[in-house]
């Protein structure tokens, strides 16, 4: 274990001296290969071997759709539905920020560009209203969780990728607790935004208004549908889909918003082979390291340790959950899910939890780091776009962690959260 813990120690030094994610995993990989005495011949396996999959094509297109959407203004109609819905209720455009990143969740399944998408609308609107910048930015990195949870998720495909489970049954397993965290936020939200004294003007139900912004942005509200039905019922493949939401954005860019243009094409395959690239190299640098661990019996050890020291199941699931939260303050959720997808499934099913329960339950635990400090990648967007420190933020921030948190203990102890709509569709 000494090792282990230089290989962590190591790789948080240098992502805390500035050096990128996936560099700074290399680096650590290779010291460590040197050390032990390994092959190189490891990276090439796994650089190429880690990413050559048509599961994980599916998020490029997925990356592409949400770019796309974004220029065609399709954020814009799900936030002015949101204001639609939920506007005339006091603290309206937190209750907007969240429900936004409901819709908008359904729609590209990143949480990254979630809070890029609608945090660039909404925390500007925010602070002008009078909101805290620091509470603009919980509001936003916290809502931004929905993103991973529900369908369709990148997070989903990257760990049904890893652990061979059905991505449709993941979906599906997600969309309850997707909801209710969104729900719950707008709780805490509305307790808040007393507790702050916030006393902002609110626009009244206005019932034609309603039913007029659904007409107008029907379009865009379709989507998510779309995509969940057609992978749930076999139309298309999880790949297929990204593909399919790639070519509705396109159509709906140029026909129905006109907002996309023949010139505006190149710089959005650029951002997206760009973010694509990102994640990519990632994957494939934290399945080097991921590798290493493997031989040095690091998963097992620890899965084994939290089966054998905690008799219970439930207790040595949370166990595993306190693990991937001290991790997930130091690394990227995607690195989380590439290292540890396999033995965690392989934990949850040796202490006999189905599948796809224990699934999401892992999936949104390897998330919660997501929305801490240090590196806390939503919370860093969302304060970069409120233009304060991510420090600045975390007080604000825990009211919503606290829930989110809860949440996914409901995961973990009420297996019908999860299992129930999955259930519906396959019995």
């Amino acid at each position: 274990m000494f090792y282990v813990l230089l290989i962590f120690v190591t790789l948080i030094a240098l992502i805390f001296a500035g050096i990128p994610v996936f560099l700074a995993t290399l680096i650590t990989s290779i010291l460590f290969m040197i050390i032990l005495d390994l092959p190189f011949s490891i990276i090439i396996i796994r650089v190429f071997g880690g990413i050559d999959s048509f599961s994980l094509m599916a998020i490029p297109f997925f990356i592409l759709a949400g770019n796309i959407m974004m220029e065609a203004k399709i954020t814009d109609k799900i936030v002015e539905f949101s204001n639609a819905m939920v506007g005339q209720f006091k603290g309206g455009l937190g209750h907007i920020n969240i429900v936004s990143s409901m819709f908008f969740a359904g729609i590209q399944g990143s949480g990254a560009a979630d809070a890029s998408a609608i945090g660039s609308v909404l925390i500007p609107s925010m602070t002008k209203q009078g909101y805290g910048r620091d509470y603009a930015v919980a509001v936003t990195a916290s809502s931004s969780m929905i993103g991973p949870i529900i369908p369709p998720s990148i997070a989903m495909i990257m760990y049904a990728y890893y652990t061979d489970l059905s991505v449709g049954r993941l979906f599906l397993g997600g969309f309850v607790p997707g909801v209710i965290v969104g729900l719950g936020l707008m709780a805490v939200h509305a307790v808040f935004y007393r507790i702050r004294k916030y006393d902002f003007p609110t626009r009244r139900f206005d019932i034609r208004y309603f039913l007029q912004t659904l007409k107008r942005s029907a379009l865009a509200l379709i989507m998510p549908f779309i995509i969940l039905f057609g992978i749930v019922f076999g139309v298309f493949t999880p790949t297929e889909s990204g593909i399919i939401a790639s070519l509705y954005g396109l159509v709906y860019g140029f026909f129905f918003s006109r907002e996309l243009t023949v010139k505006k094409l190149p710089k959005i395959m650029i951002d997206s082979a760009t973010m694509t690239a990102v994640v990519m190299i990632t994957i494939a640098m934290a399945g080097v390291l991921s590798n290493i661990l493997v031989r040095l019996h690091f998963q097992s050890n620890m899965i084994n340790f939290a089966l054998e020291t905690v008799g219970n199941r439930h207790m040595a699931s949370l166990l595993i959950m306190v693990f991937m939260l001290i991790l997930g303050c130091f690394l990227d959720p995607t690195v989380l899910i590439a290292m540890f997808a396999a033995p965690v499934l392989a934990a949850g099913t040796a202490m006999g939890f189905d599948p796809i329960h224990f699934g999401v339950f892992a999936v949104v635990a390897m998330q919660l780091g997501a929305i801490t400090p240090p590196v806390g990648t939503f919370l860093f967007i969302s304060s970069s776009i409120a233009g304060i420190p991510l420090e600045k933020a975390v007080r604000a921030m825990l009211p919503f962690f606290t829930l989110i948190l809860i949440v996914t203990l409901l995961i973990l102890f009420i297996p019908g959260l999860t299992l129930g709509v999955v259930g519906l569709f396959f019995p």
